[in-house]
Formats: structure tokens, sequence, C-alpha cells
């Protein structure tokens, strides 16, 4: 099990404007299939973050986070935000 400083590193590793990665490998288990979303307010852009591993279903959330300019966001108003997010393991 991996600590939430690593996950937090790695988010921001990913945070360049693509919601999959190959390029920064999970925290948890190593492989390559971090995922990113960021579900917000649409005028402020601050709202939270889920961010796991496609490979190993263990990942993190994150409160009261800025999504980056060159991020997608989803409102968080849009009840289907989070419509195809896997159930994962939240990391503490």
């Amino acid at each position: 099990m991996a600590d939430r400083d690593a996950w937090l590193k790695a988010l921001a590793l990913v945070s360049n404007g693509q919601r999959v990665t190959t390029s920064v490998p999970c925290p948890a288990c190593g492989n390559h299939q971090l995922e990113v979303r960021y579900i917000v307010d649409p005028t402020s852009r601050v709202g939270y973050a889920l961010f796991w591993c496609g490979a190993c279903l263990h990942g993190i959330t994150v409160s009261r986070v800025r999504a980056p300019e060159r991020m997608v966001a989803l409102s968080i108003d849009d009840p289907d935000s989070t419509a195809d997010v896997p159930d994962f393991v939240r990391e503490n």
C-alpha cells in the first residue's frame, strides 16, 4: 500500500492535460494506468479530484482542489460526472 504523499506526487505529474497517462507508475502497483477526474465548479474550477489506477483499482480522492486550466474538468452539478469511475479503494 502506497502512502498518500506518493499518490499526491503522482497526481502532480499527470496534471498535464491528459485524463489517462501511461508515463507515471502507480504508487501502489507500479503499473502505468493512472486516471484522473476533476469534478469542479465550472466558474472557479474548484472542487475535488478522483485519482486511481485502472490496473489495481487503488487511488485517492482530493478535496478542495483547483483543476489545472489545461485539464478537462466536469461540472460538480452534473450527476453523470462520475458515472464511469470505477469503485476503487481509497488510500488514506
